[in-house]
């Protein structure tokens, strides 16, 4: 029986082995920096505040970061607003952060058209998007108030991450709710590549300039702040969904 385990072991290693040469070594690194309205795509950088590099020269290295000002908008990302335009929606539309792959040492990404294959979300895993409304000027906004959440992107069969990183699902989508009160908003994007090693985790984050237009009416929450609020240790960080 020792034998044929080994057999099997050696078996089991080689395929493994030839797996591995077989797929394209890559990071598997990606960020947001595309915002879409109701279908229709933006420019890199129109609406989301841009991403700085970290100390691998990547514009889209994810963010082990659980405490620091990284965990609002990205690497770099809350004092940007200066940068970024700001897109006036309804409140009932949908939006997408379109998700751009990226590679170790890559330094500033050049905007480029989307690549079917090559770009997308890199990683499967769960991802959210919040909510919060900016006190003042949107642009000097730095993200430190009150954050609601409008969708979160889980294993809806209970086996695979919907967002699976798929080349026919390029965004990670979220419905402002129709009693969203109207005003000047930094809407948050975050997906995670989880790890079981402790703080492995890899969050990738990214956030757009929108003013929310309509009747209003609602009264967003549960609410939280970032940084602060999650718990490496969180199966699914954050607070209940708030639909209107």
């Amino acid at each position: 029986m020792k034998f044929l385990h080994e057999q099997v072991s050696s078996k089991a290693s080689m395929l493994a082995l030839l797996l591995l040469q077989s797929v394209p070594q890559v990071s598997g690194h990606y960020g947001f920096p595309i915002l879409s309205v109701n279908g229709k795509w933006s420019e890199w950088w129109e609406f989301v505040r841009p991403v700085g590099l970290d100390g691998y020269g990547s514009q889209f290295f994810p963010s082990y970061d659980w405490t620091g000002s990284n965990q609002v908008c990205g690497i770099n990302a809350t004092k940007t607003g200066h940068l970024t335009g700001t897109v006036k929606v309804e409140a009932g539309s949908t939006l997408g952060f379109v998700a751009i792959a990226a590679t170790y040492s890559q330094g500033v990404i050049d905007p480029h058209p989307y690549r079917w294959g090559p770009d997308g979300i890199g990683h499967a895993g769960p991802g959210q998007v919040y909510m919060s409304l900016a006190p003042g000027a949107l642009e000097d906004y730095e993200g430190d108030g009150d954050w609601f959440k409008i969708a979160t992107s889980g294993a809806s069969d209970g086996q695979h991450w919907d967002s699976d990183g798929q080349p026919w699902k390029p965004s990670l989508n979220a419905t402002i709710p129709k009693t969203t009160p109207p005003g000047k908003y930094l809407v948050r994007v975050e997906h995670f590549n989880i790890s079981p090693s402790y703080n492995g985790t890899q969050q990738f984050m990214s956030c757009a300039h929108v003013e929310v237009t309509g009747s209003g009416g609602g009264t967003p929450g549960p609410t939280i702040k970032f940084p602060g609020s999650y718990n490496i240790e969180d199966p699914r960080p954050g607070p209940a969904v708030w639909t209107g």
